[in-house]
């Protein structure tokens, strides 16, 4: 899969907390993030429904912390109870496909990122991605890039 690089303001993620294993996106934690989201969209988002992958672990290959919620543009969006994370701005690979199934499309572009990055198409910085839906079927992902060396 293709991916074009792009310049990203700081991004404002408000929502629920999970942390988990880098590839929670599949496999048995997958029915737990599908589950929090269908608690999370439950509820009246103030913004738009949004992820955000933070704190990661690189040295361990393994854990991050994964906020399953909206984006915000100030204090003031965040509703009583959630946490909120801060990526960076920065430079960004940005990953967008559609599908019938949204988890799927989402597996689909993560599987993708992991293939890019062991092929040495981009290196990441882990400072922080998130994962944002434009449309029903759509799913729009920006990776953070550790330099400008990449080839999308």
């Amino acid at each position: 899969m293709d991916f074009n690089v792009v310049d990203q303001p700081e991004t404002l993620v408000a929502g629920l907390v999970l942390r988990s294993p880098a590839l929670a996106v599949e496999g048995p934690r997958r029915l737990k993030v599908e589950q929090a989201w269908k608690r999370n969209l439950a509820r009246r988002l103030p913004g738009p429904p949004t992820s955000a992958y933070v704190d990661h672990a690189p040295e361990i290959n393994s854990y991050l912390t994964h906020i399953l919620g909206y984006r915000c543009t100030d204090l003031e969006d965040l509703l009583p109870g959630d946490v909120l994370a801060r990526v960076p701005a920065g430079r960004f690979a940005r990953f967008v496909a559609s599908g019938d199934n949204r988890g799927d499309t989402i597996v689909h572009i993560w599987r993708s990122v992991w293939d890019a990055e062991a092929a040495g198409r981009l290196t990441r910085s882990y400072t922080g991605d998130w994962e944002h839906y434009p449309e029903q079927n759509t799913v729009e992902v920006f990776v953070a890039l550790a330099d400008d060396q990449v080839d999308g």
